[in-house]
């Protein structure tokens, strides 16, 4: 990585991935690389015969799949609220 006032470089796999320290969502920047780059060397440790597009897509489905995990743990956990609300408004009506 570079001096932070200037554009910050990355490689992960072997492409460079370019960050400029005035967008507003760079430390969001950094840390998806660092997490993809440390995900990758994981499985890089643990299956060293694997090559860098095996790695790559392994890499993007583990991470989808955790993000579709979270997105479904998230809705139903707005559903179970609502639930709670809409009880606890009727609660409140009969009162």
């Amino acid at each position: 990585m570079t001096q932070m006032s200037q554009e910050a470089e990355f490689n992960v796999l072997g492409c460079k991935v370019k960050v400029r320290p005035e967008q507003n969502d760079s430390h969001i920047a950094i840390a998806v690389i660092d997490l993809i780059n440390a995900e990758i060397q994981q499985l890089k440790s643990s299956r060293p015969m694997l090559r860098d597009t095996d790695v790559a897509v392994l890499v993007a489905l583990k991470i989808a799949t955790e993000k579709m995990q979270l997105e479904d743990e998230y809705k139903k956990n707005i559903l179970k609220l609502e639930e709670s609300l809409e009880h606890a408004l009727q609660i409140l009506e009969v009162t």
